[in-house]
């Protein structure tokens, strides 16, 4: 089965990208370092995957490819089966969950190194960021549990039990509740972040594998087994009927205007709307598509089958490129911090 990303986080808007994610470009041979260089535009927004992280195609590290032009820089060693990926607000900091190490790793953007390595639960395979970037929850496959990390001292907090299985994690714009999808109880964990206490499980399918926050007042949950999106209401965390896709979603992720969703299923993209919940017109990649991640200026990189990152201009319909990225991506994100 192939999963999609735990959650793309959102690093802040500025009209100019932070300089360490500047630096990082330079330190790969992508970019200049100079803040003088950083002019609006997105040709230094940069997109990092997480390469292999199945027993099948197992892999180490994490691919960095400049959202221009595709070009790819030095990859970073972060451990054997890195499974999902996480910006620090300001994106000077990317988080790995390295699966078979049982690790939240650190990589510093400015040069591609890795700068700690923190012990988690067994099999971490998904990660979420609190809005104010200190702290980190990770969801831990192997013991259905989910680690409170601090960062600013990179220690272990809590950890609760939620679901079977939990895969993706997501956190609401207000950093107060962080909902856990848990694939082999079909269900979402509610937990309440200040105290990381968990509430009653929500029902949302048979194998639900991504969950994404759409707005201060709905989530969606992409539900591999059954083909289809649960909307959940927020705050009351009723589960609405769900939306026939026709195709096992894979990843989940929402657009940079707040009004469309995208979902990689089967062999391609398909975007719902909301509020309204009208699924639109599949974009065709030909290639089975896993994790999807989408930048501000409208396009979206999907991980591919066949070991490579596609790129797509979603008003256009089209895809843009492929890039070999040495191994199957697992996760990605993008380190885009201009305004929209």
């Amino acid at each position: 089965m192939t999963r999609g990303p735990a959650m793309t986080v959102s690093v802040r808007k500025s009209w100019r990208l932070a300089v360490p994610v500047v630096c990082a470009l330079a330190a790969v041979g992508l970019a200049g370092c100079s803040p003088d260089s950083v002019t609006p535009g997105n040709s230094h927004v940069v997109v990092y995957a997480a390469v292999g992280a199945s027993a099948a195609n197992p892999g180490d590290t994490v691919a960095v490819v400049a959202n221009e032009n595709g070009k790819t820089g030095r990859p970073v060693t972060v451990g054997t089966l890195p499974s999902a990926l996480a910006l620090v607000p300001g994106a000077a900091t990317l988080l790995v969950t390295v699966k078979a190490q049982n690790e939240l790793v650190e990589v510093a953007t400015a040069t591609g190194k890795v700068v700690g390595r923190i012990g988690v639960g067994l099999e971490p395979d998904a990660v979420a960021v609190t809005p104010d970037g200190t702290t980190a929850l990770v969801a831990n496959f192997g013991d259905n549990t989910v680690t409170e990390v601090h960062l600013a001292t990179r220690t272990v907090g809590r950890t609760v039990h939620v679901g079977g299985q939990p895969v993706s994690i997501a956190i609401t714009p207000d950093g107060r509740r962080a909902l856990v999808a848990n694939y082999q109880d079909g269900t979402l964990t509610p937990l309440t972040v200040s105290s990381l206490a968990a509430g009653p499980p929500i029902p949302v399918g048979a194998g639900p594998v991504a969950v994404t926050v759409t707005s201060a007042t709905e989530a969606l949950v992409a539900d591999f087994q059954t083909s289809s999106i649960t909307p959940v209401a927020l705050p009351s965390l009723v589960p609405l009927p769900p939306i026939p896709l026709g195709a096992n979603p894979t990843g989940i992720e929402s657009g940079p205007a707040g009004t469309v969703a995208w979902i990689s299923a089967g062999y391609g993209i398909t975007p719902i709307t909301f509020p309204g919940h009208a699924v639109g017109k599949a974009i065709p990649l030909g290639i089975p598509a896993g994790c999807i991640v989408v930048n501000r200026h409208g396009q979206a990189w999907v991980c591919s089958g066949n070991g490579g990152l596609v790129q797509v201009d979603l008003s256009a319909g089209r895809v843009l490129r492929t890039v070999a990225v040495g191994g199957i991506p697992s996760a990605a994100v993008v380190a885009d911090t201009f305004g929209s």
